[in-house]
Protein backbone atom coordinates (compact mmCIF):
# COMPACT_ATOMS: atom_id res chain seq x y z
CA UNK A 1 0.00 0.00 0.00
CA UNK A 2 3.14 2.51 0.77
CA UNK A 3 4.27 1.84 -2.12
CA UNK A 4 1.12 2.04 -4.83
CA UNK A 5 -0.03 5.56 -3.06
CA UNK A 6 3.46 7.09 -3.31
CA UNK A 7 3.87 5.78 -6.75
CA UNK A 8 0.56 7.56 -7.18
CA UNK A 9 1.06 10.66 -5.56
CA UNK A 10 4.22 10.98 -7.71
CA UNK A 11 2.24 10.27 -11.39
CA UNK A 12 0.07 13.12 -10.11
CA UNK A 13 2.61 16.08 -9.62
CA UNK A 14 4.17 14.56 -12.98
CA UNK A 15 0.33 15.14 -14.11
CA UNK A 16 0.42 18.46 -12.89
CA UNK A 17 3.50 19.79 -14.19
CA UNK A 18 2.79 19.01 -17.69
CA UNK A 19 -0.96 20.54 -17.24
CA UNK A 20 -1.19 23.59 -15.37
CA UNK A 21 -1.09 26.46 -17.11
CA UNK A 22 2.12 28.67 -16.51
CA UNK A 23 0.73 31.90 -17.74
CA UNK A 24 -1.95 31.52 -15.47
CA UNK A 25 0.36 30.86 -12.47
CA UNK A 26 1.83 33.88 -13.20
CA UNK A 27 -0.85 36.26 -13.59
CA UNK A 28 -1.77 34.73 -9.98
CA UNK A 29 1.93 35.45 -8.26
CA UNK A 30 1.08 38.94 -10.05
CA UNK A 31 -2.75 39.27 -8.29
CA UNK A 32 -1.23 38.03 -5.45
CA UNK A 33 1.50 40.44 -4.84
CA UNK A 34 -0.67 43.29 -6.05
CA UNK A 35 -3.53 42.81 -4.02
CA UNK A 36 -5.04 45.09 -1.33
CA UNK A 37 -6.26 42.08 0.39
CA UNK A 38 -5.83 38.26 -0.02
CA UNK A 39 -8.73 36.28 1.09
CA UNK A 40 -7.93 32.62 1.42
CA UNK A 41 -10.81 29.61 0.85
CA UNK A 42 -11.21 26.15 1.38
CA UNK A 43 -13.35 23.94 3.27
CA UNK A 44 -14.02 20.24 4.41
CA UNK A 45 -10.68 18.23 2.95
CA UNK A 46 -9.42 21.44 0.90
CA UNK A 47 -9.23 23.13 4.22
CA UNK A 48 -6.10 21.78 5.06
CA UNK A 49 -4.23 23.21 2.04
CA UNK A 50 -6.06 27.13 2.99
CA UNK A 51 -4.66 26.78 6.01
CA UNK A 52 -1.06 25.88 4.93
CA UNK A 53 -1.30 29.13 2.25
CA UNK A 54 -2.34 31.42 5.12
CA UNK A 55 0.15 30.75 7.42
CA UNK A 56 2.44 31.28 4.70
CA UNK A 57 0.91 34.65 3.50
CA UNK A 58 0.39 35.67 6.82
CA UNK A 59 4.55 35.55 7.40
CA UNK A 60 4.47 37.68 4.15
CA UNK A 61 1.52 39.98 3.91
CA UNK A 62 -0.44 42.01 6.30
CA UNK A 63 -3.49 42.01 4.31
CA UNK A 64 -4.20 37.79 4.53
CA UNK A 65 -7.61 36.81 5.06
CA UNK A 66 -8.38 32.82 6.06
CA UNK A 67 -12.28 32.56 5.47
CA UNK A 68 -13.05 29.21 7.43
CA UNK A 69 -16.14 28.33 8.46
CA UNK A 70 -19.38 25.58 8.27
CA UNK A 71 -22.50 27.64 7.41
CA UNK A 72 -22.79 29.83 4.10
CA UNK A 73 -24.35 32.81 5.78
CA UNK A 74 -21.05 33.29 8.11
CA UNK A 75 -18.99 32.81 5.24
CA UNK A 76 -19.98 35.48 2.90
CA UNK A 77 -20.54 37.89 6.36
CA UNK A 78 -16.75 36.92 6.97
CA UNK A 79 -16.16 38.10 3.12
CA UNK A 80 -18.15 41.73 3.55
CA UNK A 81 -14.98 43.69 5.74
CA UNK A 82 -16.66 47.23 5.18
CA UNK A 83 -18.73 49.01 2.15
CA UNK A 84 -20.03 46.54 -0.03
CA UNK A 85 -20.14 49.40 -2.99
CA UNK A 86 -16.43 49.63 -2.82
CA UNK A 87 -15.28 45.86 -1.94
CA UNK A 88 -13.38 43.61 -3.86
CA UNK A 89 -11.39 46.55 -5.77
CA UNK A 90 -7.95 45.56 -6.02
CA UNK A 91 -8.81 42.24 -4.16
CA UNK A 92 -7.75 38.87 -4.89
CA UNK A 93 -10.06 35.46 -3.87
CA UNK A 94 -7.61 32.22 -3.46
CA UNK A 95 -10.49 29.12 -3.82
CA UNK A 96 -9.34 26.01 -3.58
CA UNK A 97 -11.99 23.06 -4.45
CA UNK A 98 -12.06 19.73 -5.34
CA UNK A 99 -13.76 16.69 -5.89
CA UNK A 100 -16.54 16.19 -4.13
CA UNK A 101 -16.70 20.43 -4.91
CA UNK A 102 -17.85 22.54 -1.85
CA UNK A 103 -21.14 24.05 -2.97
CA UNK A 104 -20.24 26.75 -0.43
CA UNK A 105 -16.43 27.34 -2.06
CA UNK A 106 -18.28 27.52 -5.49
CA UNK A 107 -20.65 30.14 -4.22
CA UNK A 108 -18.49 32.28 -2.68
CA UNK A 109 -16.31 32.61 -5.63
CA UNK A 110 -19.24 33.97 -7.74
CA UNK A 111 -19.84 36.58 -5.18
CA UNK A 112 -16.40 37.55 -5.31
CA UNK A 113 -15.99 37.45 -9.05
CA UNK A 114 -19.29 39.31 -9.50
CA UNK A 115 -18.14 41.73 -7.27
CA UNK A 116 -14.77 42.40 -9.27
CA UNK A 117 -12.61 40.69 -7.42
CA UNK A 118 -9.46 38.64 -9.08
CA UNK A 119 -10.22 35.52 -8.43
CA UNK A 120 -7.82 32.70 -7.97
CA UNK A 121 -9.15 28.85 -8.73
CA UNK A 122 -7.09 26.18 -7.24
CA UNK A 123 -9.17 22.43 -8.58
CA UNK A 124 -8.29 19.64 -10.63
CA UNK A 125 -10.07 20.53 -14.08
CA UNK A 126 -10.95 23.70 -15.94
CA UNK A 127 -14.20 21.90 -16.35
CA UNK A 128 -14.64 22.41 -12.59
CA UNK A 129 -17.65 24.41 -10.99
CA UNK A 130 -15.18 26.67 -9.55
CA UNK A 131 -13.43 27.54 -12.81
CA UNK A 132 -16.44 28.75 -14.03
CA UNK A 133 -15.70 32.18 -11.94
CA UNK A 134 -11.90 32.01 -11.65
CA UNK A 135 -9.79 34.96 -13.30
CA UNK A 136 -6.68 32.53 -13.05
CA UNK A 137 -7.01 28.60 -12.37
CA UNK A 138 -4.26 26.32 -11.46
CA UNK A 139 -5.22 22.90 -12.11
CA UNK A 140 -3.73 19.95 -9.57
CA UNK A 141 -4.33 16.65 -9.70
CA UNK A 142 -5.92 15.06 -6.81
CA UNK A 143 -7.69 11.75 -7.87
CA UNK A 144 -9.17 10.07 -4.30
CA UNK A 145 -7.16 6.38 -3.82
CA UNK A 146 -9.35 4.53 -1.49
CA UNK A 147 -11.08 7.03 0.94
CA UNK A 148 -8.56 9.31 0.96
CA UNK A 149 -8.01 12.39 -1.13
CA UNK A 150 -4.91 13.04 -2.42
CA UNK A 151 -3.27 16.42 -1.91
CA UNK A 152 0.32 16.37 -2.56
CA UNK A 153 0.18 18.01 -5.86
CA UNK A 154 -2.40 20.80 -4.62
CA UNK A 155 -0.05 21.15 -1.59
CA UNK A 156 3.03 21.67 -4.43
CA UNK A 157 1.25 23.95 -6.66
CA UNK A 158 1.02 26.26 -3.44
CA UNK A 159 4.31 26.11 -2.36
CA UNK A 160 5.19 27.22 -6.07
CA UNK A 161 3.46 30.07 -5.29
CA UNK A 162 4.59 30.86 -1.80
CA UNK A 163 8.18 30.45 -3.18
CA UNK A 164 7.28 32.44 -6.54
CA UNK A 165 6.00 34.99 -4.35
CA UNK A 166 9.10 34.64 -2.13
CA UNK A 167 11.19 35.21 -4.53
CA UNK A 168 9.54 38.64 -5.66
CA UNK A 169 9.61 40.04 -2.00
CA UNK A 170 13.00 38.70 -1.20
CA UNK A 171 14.22 41.68 0.58
CA UNK A 172 11.13 42.27 2.87
CA UNK A 173 10.57 38.49 3.76
CA UNK A 174 14.39 38.10 4.79
CA UNK A 175 13.60 41.41 7.22
CA UNK A 176 10.40 39.99 8.41
CA UNK A 177 12.04 36.63 9.06
CA UNK A 178 15.14 37.84 10.97
CA UNK A 179 12.83 39.84 13.02
CA UNK A 180 10.91 36.39 13.29
CA UNK A 181 14.25 34.86 14.21
CA UNK A 182 14.79 36.74 17.06
CA UNK A 183 11.51 36.65 18.45
CA UNK A 184 11.04 32.93 18.41
CA UNK A 185 14.65 32.35 20.09
CA UNK A 186 14.01 35.26 22.94
CA UNK A 187 10.43 33.69 23.70
CA UNK A 188 11.31 30.11 23.35
CA UNK A 189 8.99 29.17 20.61
CA UNK A 190 10.86 26.94 19.17
CA UNK A 191 13.39 23.97 20.41
CA UNK A 192 17.13 23.93 18.94
CA UNK A 193 18.28 20.66 18.52
CA UNK A 194 21.95 21.18 20.61
CA UNK A 195 19.15 21.98 23.14
CA UNK A 196 17.41 18.43 23.01
CA UNK A 197 20.77 16.36 23.33
CA UNK A 198 20.55 16.10 26.77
Amino acid sequence: ILSMVLQSDIEKIRTTLEEVDKTAFQGAVDAILGAKNIYILGVRSSAAIATFLSFYFNLMFDNVHHIHTSSNAEMFEQMIPGQLAVFYQGDVVIGISFPRYSSRTVKAMKFAYDRGATVIALTDSLAAPIARNATHTLIAMSDMVSLVDSLVAPLSVVNALIVACSYRKEEAISKTFANLEEIWDEYGVYEKVDDLGG
